[in-house]
């Protein structure tokens, strides 16, 4: 009889996200064999994919209120085994299903399923939470610094838990590191597996010239301008204040899609009202048919200076589009020259607005070259989600 699978992730399983969509391709995967999902209820305001509000047939869905929103204090007691609720509900899974293969995404979903009495947990991990949390330091408030300081050293040490006490596996070398050293004493040396993500080639592949004109009227984005985009949460880890300085750089038949939402959306509007750049750019919002900005699109930015990988550079470029990003000299922590993308992807070497602007340049030179469609449909073909899933549960 074939093992159940469960996956757990704190987000909703139809939030809009990078993680959530590789566990909704990976739960497309198992469709049609028996699998368990269990992640939080939907918050109020979550961006929500409503496509996928419905789950592939075979899979069952577990949800639980969100312990987040108790405060630390009255959580406190229950942080290293995963929580107050998640434990209980993993008791409970474990009851049915002993010896079920745990395919987790998050920490807290780690510790709660070792306590329940699983060990046989393959952690997929997304980020490093203090590494990730770090990067925002810059620019906030001693308040907020407080906050972000008191957030990296309580969800550094049960990430680091969580990383003792499971199989892991990363997507790439950068990560590797990473996570090796940040293991705690007692698991100094455990393997740490490196496996691809995949990509969807049904919804991200090159667009013809005819076809992108027409997905740019359908979007309501200018037909006869060149289009930069940015997709991802508007956070300071995103290297946004780069993003829009490189931007104004540009020539005036340039324009900025920006697609997604956070924090940090006040103060990029300040910035561009301050830059004089407002009206070429256009607020998206978020949307789960991202694949229509990439098409229609001739570059993508990624201005990231913290990316354990970076899904939305692989998406970009199955898309057959002009990429520009921070390279490994600049001194950003990122996984973008692992990715085997080639003449793909233009680099800038120093950490700053006007490196990234001259990569801008370069990217959307290149992405009126004719082979830049051909590389896209090469690079759909090296990244499987269902090869992914067999790493994991072999």
């Amino acid at each position: 009889m074939t093992r159940m699978i469960i996956f757990g992730n704190r987000a909703h399983y139809s939030a809009i996200g990078g993680v959530e969509n590789s566990i909704r391709s990976m739960l497309k995967v198992v469709s049609q064999r028996q699998a368990i999902m269990v992640c939080r209820e939907p918050l109020n305001q979550e961006s929500m994919d409503l496509t996928s509000l419905d789950l592939p047939e075979g899979i069952e869905l577990i949800t639980y209120k969100d312990e987040y929103e108790r405060g630390l204090v009255r959580r406190l007691p229950f942080l290293r085994h995963g929580g107050e609720i998640l434990p209980e509900i993993y008791r409970a899974l474990h009851k049915r299903f002993p010896d079920a293969t745990l395919i987790m995404r998050h920490h807290m979903h780690v510790l709660a399923a070792y306590r329940a009495g699983y060990r046989d947990i393959r952690y997929l991990v997304p980020s490093l939470t203090i590494n990730q949390l770090r990067e925002n330091l810059s620019g906030a408030s001693i308040f907020e610094k407080i906050n972000i300081m008191i957030h990296m050293w309580v969800d550094g040490w049960l990430q680091s838990k969580a990383l003792a006490v499971a199989q892991l596996f990363v997507f790439s070398a950068s990560m590797q590191d990473q996570v090796r050293h940040r293991l705690p004493g007692q698991a100094k040396g455990k393997s740490i597996y490196l496996v691809k993500p995949g990509i969807d080639d049904t919804r991200f592949m090159p667009a013809s010239a005819n076809e992108k004109t027409g997905i740019r009227d359908l979007l309501g984005l200018p037909l006869d301008k060149k289009l930069f985009l940015f997709v991802g949460r508007f956070v300071q880890a995103k290297g946004l204040d780069y993003l829009l300085g490189a931007f104004a750089l540009q020539s005036t038949d340039c324009y900025l899609i920006l697609l997604g939402e956070g924090e940090s959306e006040l103060s990029m509007r300040k910035r561009i009202d301050a830059l004089g750049i407002r009206d070429r750019v256009v607020w998206v919002g978020t949307t789960s048919r991202v694949e229509n900005y990439y098409r229609a699109c001739d570059v993508f930015v990624m201005s990231s200076t913290y990316e354990p990988l970076g899904q939305t550079i692989l998406e970009a470029a199955a898309c057959g589009i002009g990429i520009a990003a921070f390279g490994a000299h600049s001194g950003v922590i990122t996984a973008t020259h692992e990715l085997g993308l080639g003449d793909m992807v233009s680099y800038a070497n120093k950490l700053d607005a006007e490196s990234l602007a001259e990569a801008m340049s370069r990217a959307m030179d290149r992405s009126m070259r004719p082979q830049m469609a051909l590389l896209g449909k090469s690079v759909s073909k090296s990244y499987s989600w269902e090869t992914l899933l067999g790493h994991l549960i072999e």
